[in-house]
């Protein structure tokens, strides 16, 4: 028999206790981080609204802040988003009804992908710009907790509103918000 095989580890609660405490700190640590660094949609609300620039599906590249005189509808979804693609063309309605007033679509394709957009633009006959999230980037910066993930940002680059799902309640609130932003 080999001695101390058996043998009890005296030290071992105090090692658990150690790594116990180490993990949590770490979990802590992380979320720390991860509060600190991203911002969650409703987080955003009265915030100014994060700059990126996004690879358009039609016309080479957009930046947000290009557009900080105008009030910016920004919409996040994807096509495998049932509620996405009836929210879409709503948004077309709008930019069509409040265009003239200064309103602006930019609608974020979250996977990134340049045929799918394109076919969904076609599909949809969209009037307005569908940006590519090719890494992810922006949607994370976003921090998307589900889609679709509709902003809308003042003429400041405040985000004024933030509405997560296209219910019908969603899209005429949506409507409201829109007009009462335009109307300022």
């Amino acid at each position: 028999m080999v001695q101390g095989r058996n043998r009890r580890d005296p030290d071992k609660p105090a090692k658990l206790r150690f790594a116990k405490g180490t993990a949590t700190a770490i979990a802590l640590a992380s979320v720390l981080f991860f509060s600190a660094s991203h911002s969650a949609p409703g987080d955003l609300l009265g915030a100014k609204a994060p700059d990126f620039v996004l690879r358009s599906v039609a016309d080479g590249n957009v930046r947000l802040s290009e557009y900080r005189s105008d009030v910016i509808v920004l919409n996040f979804w994807s096509d495998w988003c049932g509620s996405c693609n009836q929210l879409l063309p709503v948004l077309n309605e709008l930019k069509a009804r409040h265009e003239s007033a200064g309103l602006r679509v930019l609608a974020i394709d979250v996977k990134g992908e340049a045929r799918s957009a394109s076919n969904t633009a076609k599909e949809l006959h969209l009037e307005f710009p569908l940006l590519l999230d090719e890494r992810q980037q922006v949607s994370r910066t976003y921090d998307l907790p589900r889609l679709p993930v509709t902003l809308l940002i003042d003429r400041e680059g405040t985000v004024r509103f933030v509405q997560h799902g296209a219910t019908s309640e969603d899209i005429a609130t949506l409507t409201d918000e829109v007009a009462a932003v335009i109307a300022e």
